[in-house]
């Protein structure tokens, strides 16, 4: 999958579990009053600094988004169980729940 993707689905994994950060990851239709791409990046960025993941975390995180945009979300779920990552797994069913309903 591309690059920007997975970069997308590890920022909204380890953002933090707060409802404002959570509007950060709504894309607009397009339209009146949509969200230009350079405004998109800078909410992004800044999620990205909200969340205050270690490099270790990040790691798993990336790897979870791999696994889910190769729509593999239980293998996602199970790796961070494995790796007794709380945060991580909440996020990833969070996700993956967003995803199947769509």
């Amino acid at each position: 999958m591309s690059l920007i993707r997975t970069a997308a689905i590890t920022v909204a994994i380890l953002a933090a579990a707060s409802p404002a950060l959570a509007d950060q990851f709504v894309v607009p239709q397009s339209g009146a009053g949509a969200m230009s791409p350079l405004d998109m990046m800078g909410r992004q960025l800044t999620a990205i600094a909200g969340a205050k993941a270690t490099r270790v975390q990040w790691k798993r995180a990336v790897k979870a988004a791999d696994m889910i945009n190769s729509n593999r979300c239980k293998d996602a779920y199970l790796y961070a169980v494995s790796e007794s990552d709380d945060r991580l797994a909440k996020r990833v069913y969070e996700v993956c729940t967003t995803i199947s309903r769509s």
